[in-house]
């Protein structure tokens, strides 16, 4: 699983950020996920207006075949609006939303349907009109038993774990709206409904509960005037790489490199409105806020670092370099990020002698 993180900068611009670890059956670790995924193709951008990210937690075998069939099916009702099936053209950013939240849904549907099929010989559809056909031929689904075990497989339950893992994918769409600015929209398979966000940041994932609370212990230290002016970029950037840090603290399943993608909707062109950060860069903006939580360098310091490394797009030794500079004693900060314990302790103690 994943940790996906959102916050909204103002009324125009938002960041998210994801990291890359899974753990496959909940035993074997790999860092390889690629959560943050566009949704919209760059001419279909640059003509509307609308940018759409997508991150996502839950199985990777059927996550990256439901953005794949997301991303082909908007890109056929782009081209081809009268044969798609759908009404009308892609206008707003909760069509896009509906569109690939539908896709998910379908991926998830196909495996229940697998599963049936495998069990009992017929699908979900079969189960709903009350029979199927072998061989030409129509075999009515009677047993009482049978119809109520199979409804089973069809709808999420805490208590029936053959396809209770199928529904635990969790979404969360963002982007730029030409009219209503950034938005984004939260999607579950358990509830199975698109909802609107509201607020100032979102959570998704198996670090959610500590990374959401590192944004409530943020936020509010702010008074209600400075939420609603908004944060800089680079506060922002600072404020989700701590809530990724507390995630990745308290939680296992959250790790690896960060990917961020930074949404801008006062840009005019798609390549400045969607920018995607990844990388030893973002690896290193990463430590650099770990550093600030636990007092190494301060937060000024922090920030003005965030802002040349990932906004400023400025050399990665140089800045690492800078870095080590800004705290009272590297060898105290190399060791902390190195994992040591107890040595640690006594060297922060020195520093601050």
């Amino acid at each position: 699983m994943s940790v996906v993180n959102l916050i909204r900068i103002n009324a125009q611009s938002g960041i998210m950020i994801a990291d890359e670890e899974f753990w496959r059956r909940g035993s074997r670790r790999t860092l390889f996920l690629d959560n943050l995924q566009p949704l919209l193709p760059e001419k279909f951008c640059e003509s509307s207006g609308l940018e759409a990210v997508i991150g996502l937690d839950g199985d990777p075998a059927i996550t990256y075949e439901a953005v794949l069939q997301a991303k082909k099916h908007i890109e056929r009702i782009i081209k081809e609006p009268d044969s798609s099936g759908r009404k009308g053209p892609i206008e707003t950013l909760r069509d896009v939303a509906e569109i690939t939240f539908e896709q998910i849904n379908l991926a998830i549907r196909k495996r229940i349907d697998n599963q049936l099929r495998f069990a009992y010989g017929f699908d979900t559809n079969d189960l709903n009109r009350g029979f199927f056909e072998v061989d030409g031929k129509k075999v009515e689904i009677k047993q009482e038993k049978v119809r109520t075990d199979a409804l089973k497989w069809t709808k999420y339950s805490q208590d029936f774990p053959r396809t209770k893992s199928l529904f635990e994918i969790h979404a969360l769409m963002a982007g730029i709206d030409p009219k209503d600015g950034f938005q984004w929209y939260e999607w579950s398979g358990e509830q199975g409904v698109v909802m609107l966000g509201t607020g100032l940041f979102d959570s998704i994932g198996k670090g959610s509960d500590a990374a959401s609370l590192a944004f409530i212990d943020i936020f509010r230290t702010m008074e209600l005037q400075r939420r609603r002016q908004g944060l800089k970029a680079e506060e922002a950037l600072l404020v989700l790489l701590e809530s990724l840090e507390a995630a990745a603290r308290f939680n296992h399943e959250v790790g690896g490199y960060p990917q961020i993608v930074m949404l801008d909707g006062s840009a005019r062109k798609h390549r400045a409105r969607y920018h995607e950060y990844s990388g030893h860069g973002a690896k290193l903006a990463l430590e650099i806020a770990t550093a600030y939580i636990h007092e190494h360098i301060p937060r000024d310091k922090a920030l003005a670092l965030i802002k040349d490394l990932v906004l400023e797009q400025k050399d990665v030794l140089k800045i690492e370099e800078l870095f080590f500079k800004a705290t009272p004693n590297p060898a105290a900060l190399e060791h902390f990020l190195r994992g040591y314990k107890n040595a640690i302790s006594t060297l922060k103690k020195e520093a601050r002698s």
